[in-house]
């Protein structure tokens, strides 16, 4: 099989990640599944519609029929919560 030089050029581009460094990301992964799972439902929805969906808090708000500021409150709630589990997960070494 031959390859173009734009394949080429992808390939020698695109840093092969270590085995090491791909089982911290699946680590991660499943800790924050883990720890949005956990989440009360609303904290959840609005955090999901927020950073997956990109939606902006004025966006949540208006569907929700609630005020800007609770829907950042809610959302930095449960950032405040994920992020105090994570606290303590030391990366390599």
């Amino acid at each position: 099989m031959q390859l173009s030089d734009s394949q080429l050029h992808k390939r020698a581009m695109h840093q092969q990640k270590s085995v090491e460094d791909i089982v911290i990301d699946k680590t991660v992964m499943e800790i924050l599944k883990r720890e949005l799972s956990e989440l009360p439902e609303i904290q959840r929805r609005r955090l999901i519609l927020y950073y997956i969906h990109g939606l902006t808090y004025e966006e949540i708000a208006k569907i929700e029929g609630l005020s800007k500021v609770a829907i950042k409150y809610a959302i930095d709630k449960a950032m405040k919560k994920i992020r105090k589990k994570f606290k303590n997960f030391k990366l390599g070494g």
